[in-house]
């Protein structure tokens, strides 16, 4: 998996799950002040229950908050990812007039041009593109841009959907690093 965005998501995760902790500790000592018994039943309704009921909301808000934003930057990710794709006009190196000459190309040929330019997306699309509009067979030479980054972006996808299960859980810092493959 790409580890920038991992991490990032990760960090994120990570951050928001100690302030929601910061928040269960409260919860927990408002829960152990209503189980002394030494309230009120009116101190316990009119003090007690609203600033327990006000925490038991904030923990669920901000772990849907820290969920969606998770989610928020994976699909950034997801979207900067297939932008990679698009026809770059800086990246056409001189190969694409070999395309251009008015020769015919072959299969070959093609191959030639698309070794030349392995890294660079833009002239391999363009010399699939020829191929294709010349009926030139590639022989399972396919162009499948951003396929590791999406997979990434998926698996990353399933890894928070799976995690929002745990967020709000006691062991949650242990079940993230477990999902995150992080030694803790």
């Amino acid at each position: 998996m790409d580890n920038n965005i991992v991490q990032t998501v990760y960090d994120s995760l990570e951050a928001a799950t100690t302030e929601i902790d910061k928040t269960k500790t409260e919860y927990a000592a408002i829960e152990a002040k209503i189980k002394e018994g030494r309230y009120s039943n009116q101190t316990l309704q009119k003090e007690i229950y609203p600033k327990r009921d006000a925490l038991k909301a904030k923990i669920r808000d901000d772990s849907a908050r820290a969920i969606k934003a998770a989610h928020d930057t994976i699909a950034t990710y997801r979207a900067d990812a297939e932008a990679l794709s698009d026809l770059d006009p800086s990246a056409i190196t001189d190969d694409v007039k070999i395309l251009q000459a008015g020769v015919t190309l072959t299969a070959r040929d093609i191959q030639a041009i698309i070794n030349r330019n392995h890294d660079n997306r833009t002239m391999i699309q363009i010399a699939l593109r020829y191929a294709k509009e010349h009926n030139i067979d590639m022989k399972g030479t396919y162009y499948i841009g951003g396929q590791q980054e999406k997979e990434t972006a998926n698996n990353l996808d399933g890894i928070v959907n799976y995690y929002a299960k745990w967020i709000d859980k006691e062991n949650a810092h242990d079940i993230l690093r477990r999902f995150f493959n992080v030694e803790g």
